[in-house]
C-alpha cells in the first residue's frame, strides 16, 4: 500500500479523533489522565433502541421520535438551562448561544479566526499574504460576568496536509510535525519529514536545520555509526539546495547557501535514507526513532509519525513514549493501526523544548536480507575508514623516508638545476658558520671578477670600484656593492669611519649565502618532499571522499594542513633567546592542539592525530635530509675535496695562472700559509691585504 495513502488516512483519522475529543489535555495533566476504554463503543443496543448496523431501522426510529415529540415554549419549561423529562425543541439561536457559552477561550479564538479567514465574518476579510503572519485580533464578545475576557494575541493561519486549516499563536514554534518511516527489505529506512514552522526572526532567523544523531545504540549499549544520504529538501514545495554535514556526533541537514527567513509560515520537507538503524536480536529486529529529535529548541504542538512495512509484513510490537530524560509517559501519545503493515503515532499533548517522542517497533528479523561480506566491509569502512586511510598515509610517508635515508647512504643525491659553489658558500658548508673569513672571501670573488680592486696606499687599505656593470653578479654580490659604494662613490677606505658599511655588507652577504644553502636543500629534497606532500594530499582526499560532504571536509583538511605546517615550523624554528623560544613553542603547541581538536569534530580525533604525525614526520625527515650529514653531505664533501686539492697541489698552483682563479677558495679554506707571494703570483696576490681587511673588521 502506498505510504502517502497511509499518511492521508492517518491525518484524517487524527482530525476526527480531535473533533470528537471531549476535553483537551493540558501539558501537566498527562499523568492523571486515565486510558480510554474503547470497549464501550461496541456494546449491544438496549431494548427499544434501533440496531446501529441497520440503517432503515435507525431512520424509522428517529422519524417516529420527531413526530411524537411535543413542542413546548420556553415559558412552559421554566429555566432554559435545565431540561426536564419533557422533550424540548429549542430555537437555533438559543442552541448556538448555549454552545458559545460552553466553549473554552481557545475554542472561541479559533472559531473567530476561522470566520475571518473563511470570509463568513461581517468584518473586513483579511487580505492573504504569502508566507506572512495573519494577525487576527479577535474582538471582545459579550460574555458572562464571571467569564474572563479573551486575550488579545496575534494568530496565524496554518494549512496542514490535506488542506486542513488551523489557527495557531503567532509565536515561533512548530504547529505540526509528520515523520514517515518506510522500512525497506534491505534494512534501509526511507525517511520523509514534513515540518510546519511559524517563524518570526528569532531562533529560526536562518531557517530550520535538521540534526540527526550520528550514532545509534542497542539494548546491550553497543554503538554503531549511521549511514545517511540526503535525497532532497523543499521549503513550501520549492526545491531548495541543502547539504548534509558531519559535525561531531551529529549529521546536519542545512541550506547550501545561508539565508534569512522572513517572518511567516513555512513547511519544510526533508527526504533522506538511513542505513544501520535497525538492530537485530535473536528473535526479532527492532527500530528506535525519536521523531522530535530534541534538537529543535521549539514547542511542537502536534507530533505525528507513520511507520510502514512492505506488503505482507506485520509488526510484532510497538510502543511510543513522550517526555524528557527518565520522565517518559505512554499516555501522552496514541497508536493507530492504519493497516496490517502501517502504524500511526500521534502526540496528545504539545512537546516542550528538549522533549522527545520515542517510537519503538519490533519486526520479524527473518524478513530482512542477511548482510553479506561486502556489506560488512562497507560498514567497516563507514566506521573506521578515515582512521584506516590516515594510518596508511602515515605509514607510507614514514617508510618512504626511511628507505630514502638508506638510499642516501649509498648513493649521491641528484641535484636538480645548477648550483655554483662559491667561496662564501664553501666556507659555510665546511664550517657551518658564516664568519669574517667568508665575507672577505666574497670580496676576493669580486676582485676575481674584476669588479673591485684592493690596494694599499701608505697605511691605508682601499677598495676601488672598477666598473658599474654589475649585471653578471649574483644578488648577494650586488647587495655588497650597494652597501660599500653608496651614491657615486668609487673608493672606500677600510677604516673605522666605514666600519658600519662593511658590517652591513657582511650581513647582506650572509643572508644571501644562507638563502642559497637553503635553496640547495630544497633542490636536493624536492623529490622526497613532493612524494610526501602528494601522499598527504591523497590521504586527505581519501578521508574527504568517505565523508557525507567531501568538498567541505576536503577544504577543512587542507586548511588544517596549512595551519599545522605553520605552527610546526614555529615550534621547530631555532631561537637563541630562551624566553622567546619558550613563548613561541607554547603558542605553537596551543594552536596545534586547538587545530587537532577542531578538525576532530569533522573527522575522527584519531585521524586528526595521525595527520599531525604525518606532517611531523615530513618536517623531521626534511630537517635530517637538509642537515650537513644528510642531503648536503655530498656538497660538504665536494667542498672538502676542493680544499684538499688546493692544499695538496699548492706548490704547482701557486706558480700557475690557476692561483688567481682559486684565490677566494684558498682564503676561505684557511690555506694562506700554503700560498706565499712569489714572482709568479705577485700581480694578482691579495691574500695579505685580505688578512689586513679581516683584522679591521674585528
Amino acid at each position: 500500500m502506498n505510504k502517502q495513502f497511509f499518511t492521508i488516512c492517518f491525518i484524517a483519522l487524527m482530525s476526527i479523533s480531535n473533533i470528537s475529543t471531549a476535553r483537551v489535555l493540558g501539558i501537566g495533566e498527562e499523568s492523571q489522565e486515565p486510558a480510554t476504554d474503547m470497549t464501550a463503543a461496541f456494546q449491544t443496543p438496549k431494548e427499544g433502541m434501533p440496531n446501529p448496523d441497520n440503517l432503515d431501522e435507525v431512520i424509522s426510529f428517529f422519524r417516529n421520535r420527531f413526530e411524537t415529540a411535543p413542542v413546548s415554549t420556553a415559558e412552559q419549561t421554566g429555566s432554559m438551562d435545565i431540561l426536564t423529562a419533557t422533550d424540548v425543541q429549542h430555537s437555533a439561536e438559543y442552541i448556538k448561544q448555549m454552545q458559545e457559552q460552553k466553549k473554552t477561550i481557545f475554542e472561541k479564538i479559533y472559531d473567530k479566526a476561522i470566520e475571518k479567514i473563511s470570509g463568513t465574518s461581517n468584518e473586513t476579510a483579511v487580505e492573504k499574504e504569502e508566507l506572512r503572519f495573519y494577525e487576527l485580533i479577535p474582538e471582545q464578545p459579550q460574555t458572562a460576568q464571571n467569564q474572563a475576557p479573551l486575550p488579545n494575541i496575534p494568530l496565524v493561519n496554518v494549512t496542514l496536509p490535506g488542506g486542513r486549516k488551523v489557527v495557531a499563536p503567532a509565536r515561533e514554534h512548530i504547529p505540526y510535525l509528520l515523520v514517515s518511516l518506510n522500512i525497506l527489505p534491505n534494512g534501509l529506512i526511507e525517511v520523509n519529514e514534513e515540518v510546519t514552522v511559524v517563524a518570526n526572526g528569532q531562533k529560526l532567523r536562518n531557517g530550520l536545520v535538521r540534526i540527526i544523531p550520528k550514532f545509534t545504540s542497542s539494548r546491550l549499549n553497543i554503538k554503531k555509526k549511521l549511514d545517511v544520504k540526503l535525497l532532497d529538501a523543499e521549503i513550501n514545495n520549492q526545491p531548495i539546495p541543502h547539504i548534509l554535514e558531519e559535525i561531531g556526533n551529529n549529521y546536519y541537514i542545512k541550506a547550501k547557501k545561508e539565508y534569512q527567513l522572513a517572518p511567516g509560515v513555512y513547511t519544510y520537507h526533508f527526504r533522506y535514507l538511513v542505513d544501520r538503524k535497525l538492530w537485530y536480536y535473536d528473535d526479532f529486529a527492532e527500530l528506535y526513532w525519536d521523531i522530535a529529535g530534541r534538537s529543535w529548541n521549539l514547542v511542537i504542538t502536534s507530533a505525528n509519525a507513520v511507520v510502514s512495512l512492505p506488503e505482507g509484513q506485520k509488526f510484532l510490537g510497538q510502543n511510543a513514549l513522550v517526555g524528557q530524560g527518565m520522565r517518559l509517559f505512554a499516555n501522552r501519545s496514541v497508536i493507530v493501526s492504519l493497516s496490517d503493515n502501517a502504524l500511526g503515532f500521534a502526540s496528545t499533548t504539545p512537546l516542550l523544548p528538549g522533549e522527545g517522542m520515542h517510537l519503538l517497533v519490533s519486526l520479524d528479523k527473518n524478513f530482512f536480507l542477511e548482510p553479506d561480506f561486502n556489506q560488512y566491509v562497507m560498514w567497516f569502512i563507514t566506521d573506521y575508514g578515515n582512521i584506516l586511510i590516515a594510518f596508511l598515509g602515515f605509514i607510507a610517508v614514514l617508510i618512504s623516508y626511511i628507505l630514502s635515508w638508506r638510499y642516501l647512504k649509498n648513493h649521491k643525491p641528484h641535484l636538480l638545476g645548477s648550483f655554483k659553489l662559491t667561496a662564501p658558500i664553501a666556507r659555510l658548508l665546511i664550517k657551518n658558520n658564516f664568519d669574517k673569513i667568508a665575507f672577505v672571501s666574497g670580496l676576493l670573488e669580486l676582485y676575481r671578477k674584476n669588479v673591485i680592486d684592493i690596494q694599499k696606499q701608505d697605511s691605508s687599505l682601499m677598495l676601488i670600484k672598477r666598473t658599474d656593470q654589475v649585471q653578471m653578479l649574483n644578488q648577494g654580490e650586488k647587495n655588497v656593492m650597494k652597501h660599500l659604494f653608496a651614491s657615486h662613490e668609487s673608493v672606500i677606505t677600510a677604516d673605522d669611519r666605514n666600519l658600519l658599511k662593511f658590517q652591513r655588507a657582511k650581513a647582506s652577504l650572509e643572508r644571501y649565502t644562507g638563502r642559497m644553502v637553503k635553496l640547495l636543500k630544497w633542490q636536493l629534497n624536492i623529490g622526497y618532499l613532493f612524494f610526501s606532500v602528494m601522499m598527504l594530499l591523497l590521504t586527505e582526499a581519501g578521508i574527504a571522499g568517505l565523508s557525507v560532504n567531501p568538498w567541505q571536509t576536503g577544504l577543512i583538511l587542507i586548511s588544517f594542513s596549512v595551519t599545522l605546517t605553520f605552527y610546526i615550523w614555529m615550534f621547530r624554528r631555532p631561537t637563541k633567546h630562551g624566553i622567546k623560544k619558550y613563548i613561541l613553542r607554547s603558542v605553537a603547541v596551543f594552536f596545534i592542539l586547538a587545530s587537532v581538536l577542531f578538525t576532530g569534530v569533522y573527522i575522527s580525533f584519531i585521524s586528526a592525530l595521525l595527520l599531525t604525525a604525518t606532517l611531523s614526520v615530513i618536517f623531521e625527515y626534511s630537517a635530517l635530509f637538509g642537515a650537513r650529514s644528510g642531503l648536503l653531505k655530498s656538497k660538504v664533501k665536494e667542498a672538502e675535496e676542493l680544499g684538499k686539492y688546493l692544499q695538496r697541489n699548492a706548490p704547482q698552483l701557486n706558480n700557475s695562472i690557476e692561483f688567481s682563479r682559486h684565490q677566494p677558495e684558498i682564503y676561505a679554506f684557511d690555506l694562506v700559509p700554503f700560498y706565499p707571494q712569489n714572482s709568479a703570483n705577485t700581480a694578482s696576490y691579495k691574500l695579505d691585504l685580505a688578512q689586513t681587511l679581516e683584522q679591521m673588521l674585528n
